[in-house]
């Protein structure tokens, strides 16, 4: 049987036209084949029922079930199979040779232009750039808003302001970003003021405007209950407008995804943990980057409901689509290259991603590449035997989709996956050996050069944000959260500025 035939007979073995014991017995219709015989002991051994273990977002990627709940997996693969085809990955039916993938230069060849817009290539400052990203109507709104927002709280006697002081309110907040001091009115104080702020406004002017500054209208905000309750309603504003201006930069080549954290001790039921960031505490933001640092999109994280409201029409799940939205901003079929970690990274959308033009390459959990693919395992790889620096590749095709999946032993085991890159060229890289107390020369695939040198687009923009970060308190969640996007949008103007 060629590899043809081999995915019809897998394929109808998980739909039920066949079973497995026709494929053991001496059956006149069906040819016995070895690889099928082994996939089916494989599978006849793996009997247990989910126990939630396997993390793969692909339900299909699941041991087999007990006989009382096959009903129940056969609705379940009728409402699957009702979905368009080229959105579905049955990992079972993928069929892994151990390998090399070949690299090719050309086939990653940019095909778009990473020349900036006529209207970014005039402005000649810092503050140029930030006033594109904080546009005069924006100020407006932002100002009307807040006059709204003061009437409701005090009718009689409301505190209006203009453009040109909510100017110099956040220029004193850029300042104190950059001059830390032990409290807001220390910089006001008699004997240790600063003389820029302090000349710029009065104290009592800015804590006025700190508690009146105000960015959507109350009134419109839905009750809980709503179908179309926005978490988010009191920054969609700043959100939505953001999003716009920082992705009509040019899209470079190279881009990351990860997660972001802005710090804060408020209390709020959208604060997160996030052990492995420097900031552990805070609301969580995704952010698209490239490798210079630039954020070219953000989205915050605002519950797991709210996400689940997203379209996802393409069977990927709430973090592939996360991804998706994430992308809709870049152009199709120009060999776009995007790095993610296991977090995002699955078979499924990296696939679909491929089809569009956009190559992907990321760290994956094992437990996502079903039980066909015969990477070794950590207890295997770990083993005093295996010398550090081993790799094993294998590669699959789906759809005429060409997919990589490479084991490395480093510190620990690290698996990754590409639609672009294998293991070969196979180069070298240093590490401290504590047996022998010097730095020793390892073998290094090449997919790992490659995502160590083009990874860290999120993790620079965090550096900066670390080192100059608007430290000022609120009592409001969604304020901190505005100090936040304050300091990535300074951020992105001296990145663009440095750049131009």
């Amino acid at each position: 049987m060629d590899e043809q035939q081999i995915e019809d007979m897998l394929r109808r073995l998980e739909n039920g036209d066949i079973s497995e014991d026709d494929l053991e017995s001496d059956g006149e219709n069906i040819p016995y084949n070895p690889y099928l015989g082994a996939l089916a002991a494989e599978l006849e051994d793996d009997e247990d029922v989910l126990t939630g273990q396997d993390n793969s977002e692909d339900f299909l990627d699941q041991p087999l079930i007990q006989d009382e709940q096959l009903v129940q997996c056969a609705q379940s693969l009728e409402r699957v199979e009702a979905q368009p085809t080229e959105s579905l990955m049955n990992l079972r039916n993928l069929l892994w040779r151990k390998q090399s993938f070949l690299f090719d230069e050309n086939n990653i060849k940019f095909g778009g232009s990473e020349e900036l817009p006529s209207s970014i290539m005039k402005l000649q400052s810092p503050y140029q750039f930030f006033i594109y990203f904080f546009t005069n109507p924006f100020m407006e709104n932002i100002v009307t808003e807040s006059a709204r927002y003061a009437v409701q709280k005090q009718p009689d006697r409301p505190e209006i302001f203009t453009e040109g002081e909510l100017r110099k309110y956040f220029d004193i907040l850029i300042f104190m970003s950059v001059y830390h001091y032990p409290s807001t009115r220390s910089y006001w104080s008699n004997k240790f003021s600063f003389s820029p702020i302090k000349e710029a406004m009065p104290i009592n002017k800015f804590e006025k405007m700190r508690k009146l500054l105000h960015f959507n209208n109350n009134d419109d905000h839905l009750p809980v209950d709503h179908v179309q309750h926005d978490r988010l309603h009191n920054l969609r504003p700043i959100i939505t407008h953001l999003n716009e201006k920082f992705s009509s930069v040019t899209i470079e080549q190279r881009l990351s995804i990860d997660e972001q954290m802005c710090a804060t001790k408020v209390g709020h039921f959208l604060k997160q943990y996030l052990p492995n960031k420097p900031q552990k505490w805070g609301f969580k933001l995704f952010v698209l980057c490239n490798l210079s640092g630039f954020a070219y999109r953000f989205i915050i994280y605002s519950g797991k409901e709210a996400n689940e409201g997203s379209s996802n029409s393409q069977n990927l799940g709430v973090v592939g689509q996360t991804v998706m939205n994430f992308l809709s901003v870049v152009p199709r079929q120009r060999n776009h290259i995007v790095y993610f970690d296991n977090y995002y990274t699955s078979l499924p959308l990296m696939c679909i991603l491929a089809k569009q033009g956009i190559h992907s390459l990321g760290t994956i959990q094992r437990n996502r590449l079903g039980k066909t693919c015969k990477l070794p395992t950590k207890q295997d790889v770990m083993k005093s035997s295996i010398p550090r620096g081993s790799y094993e590749e294998y590669v699959t095709n789906f759809e005429g989709i060409d997919m990589t999946t490479v084991s490395w032993k480093d510190n620990k085991q690290v698996v990754l996956a590409s639609t672009y890159v294998g293991a070969c060229p196979v180069g070298n890289i240093e590490r401290f050996d504590k047996k022998e107390k010097k730095r020793i020369l390892i073998t290094c695939p090449k997919l790992i050069r490659e995502y160590n040198m083009h990874m860290g687009g999120v993790d620079l923009m965090d550096s900066f944000l670390g080192r100059n970060r608007i430290r000022m308190k609120s009592r409001k969640w969604y304020m901190r959260i505005f100090y936040h996007l304050l300091d990535l949008t300074v951020i992105n103007s001296w990145v663009l500025y440095k750049k131009v």
